[in-house]
């Protein structure tokens, strides 16, 4: 006998399948929901049959409605062309998958406006939660959005206040001094910092450590070798080393705040015919994939990344499930915010003036 219910061309509903298997609309609904609702085994078989015979797509936001969940998770990224938040969203999507979870990515490309225009988007969409590796919002209106119901933790950002929100961080300061006392141990005296924007806190705490260590081994401490760039990308990271080269006495090496500014930063010096290491030492931070290539070579700082998004991603999960289990709606949050923070690691390559690659090194967290 053939198939009554022809797929070709005609969408299938939850009334074909409930017509296949001789059950009722609300049965199907029952069996397909993730209540716990008793059903008969032989039922349950029935129905299961009729959905695989009829290659049944149920409309996930439909159930997204009525269970009030979507199992939907929104990512934020600063910029998705920074080679940094795809190995984040990677870490993420897999966790995500695992749980059976869709992933919607925003850019927010460090514009506040478009990030906000994000997370509403997102809102609408009722996703169950964010993580969020783009923070240009403040910290109340972060706060506001968690006492509002919604999930978030962030990924490689922190706020100033700790206690707000859940965030996976590297360990910003240990990394940063690591950074400029490898460049010490080679002599070098004059130590420059490409700092990235300083309304993102990793950044900021960078930029802290630098001049901290700068001052703990008696370096000099000029202000001029410090300079902020409006964005972490190349271009920024290229004009922030022609201005500190075209210092009257320029440094003679330089740690930049991201591996995105420190690529700009080596660029500018080729075109500049300023040999690195030779005439400046660069050290980055974030250890994207392109500073690893042969002839690029950057020494860094690990960040970490897909570590970070797989352990955002578990954390995010967390609440979910802990907000969600067993209620039809949310209650209220169930624990204390928590910040993970990874150990920094340094990568000792070329561009600081050593000969060649070494092992990871870990090193000891901040006090």
């Amino acid at each position: 006998m053939g198939n009554r219910f022809p797929t070709g061309g005609k969408r299938v509903t939850i009334g074909d399948v409930a017509a296949l298997a001789g059950v009722s609309k609300g049965t199907v609904s029952k069996f397909l929901g993730d209540g716990d609702y008793y059903i008969a085994e032989e039922t349950r078989a029935r129905i299961a049959a009729a959905v695989a015979e009829l290659d049944f797509q149920p409309n996930a936001i439909a159930q997204g409605l009525v269970r009030r969940r979507t199992q939907t998770v929104g990512v934020i990224v600063a910029s998705i062309a920074n080679p940094v938040y795809p190995e984040m969203i990677a870490g993420i999507q897999a966790v995500l998958e695992e749980r059976g979870f869709t992933l919607i990515i925003g850019s927010s490309e460090g514009r506040p406006e478009r990030e906000a225009g994000i997370v509403r988007s997102m809102r609408q969409r009722q996703v169950d939660g964010i993580v969020m590796a783009s923070v240009t919002m403040r910290d109340g209106e972060v706060a506001a959005l968690v006492g509002d119901g919604l999930d978030v933790v962030l990924a490689s950002r922190n706020l100033a206040r700790g206690d707000l929100v859940d965030a996976v961080v590297v360990d910003n300061v240990a990394g940063a001094r690591a950074a400029v006392e490898h460049l010490a141990g080679h002599g070098h005296t004059r130590i420059a910092h490409v700092a990235g924007p300083q309304d993102v806190v990793p950044f900021t705490q960078r930029r802290q450590a630098y001049c901290d260590a700068v001052s703990d081994a008696g370096l000099d401490a000029d202000p001029d070798l410090v300079t902020v760039a409006e964005a972490s990308t190349l271009e920024a990271g290229a004009d922030a080393v022609r201005r500190l080269l075209a210092l009257p006495e320029p440094p003679t090496a330089v740690f930049v705040g991201s591996d995105g500014m420190a690529i700009g930063a080596l660029e500018h010096c080729a075109r500049a015919g300023v040999v690195v290491p030779r005439d400046l030492a660069v050290v980055g931070f974030d250890n994207i994939w392109v500073g690893r290539m042969p002839g690029i070579s950057l020494t860094t700082v690990d960040s970490h990344a897909r570590d970070v998004g797989t352990r955002a991603a578990h954390r995010l999960l967390s609440r979910i499930e802990a907000r969600w289990e067993g209620r039809s709606s949310p209650p209220p949050r169930p624990a204390a915010a928590e910040t993970t923070v990874l150990p920094a690691e340094l990568v000792v390559r070329g561009t600081c003036g050593c000969a060649s690659d070494v092992p990871l090194r870990a090193l000891a967290p901040s006090s």
